[in-house]
């Protein structure tokens, strides 16, 4: 007389499995704490290294490539962050960080 036994699988947890400590690469890491990216320069940093003399007034015909900043009728000072394409700079203001146009014949 043999009783039939099966074991049961052990359950699947959800969701992703912890990491352990020597798997994160910065030395900073301590277990159950969430790590932290470095903040961007925020609008105030990046406008106290522009002089006023490099401020240009923002107008969708003008080429941005070689300027640092603009001066937008609706949003006020902006620092160029980056030049996205022949046509599109991303530019941060005070308030938000927005995608204008350039070049546009």
């Amino acid at each position: 007389m043999s009783e039939n036994i099966t074991e049961e699988a052990p359950k699947r947890k959800r969701g992703r499995p912890k990491k352990e400590i020597s798997d994160v690469t910065p030395v900073k890491a301590v277990a159950g704490k969430k790590m932290r990216r470095p903040r961007k320069a925020d609008w105030q940093t990046l406008r106290g290294k522009i002089d006023d003399t490099e401020i240009v007034d923002y107008s969708l015909k003008n080429d941005y490539s070689e300027i640092e900043a603009i001066n937008h009728n609706k949003f006020g000072v902006g620092i160029i962050l980056k030049v996205l394409d022949e046509r599109k700079i991303q530019v941060v203001f005070e308030k938000a960080t927005k995608v204008l146009a350039q070049n546009w014949v």
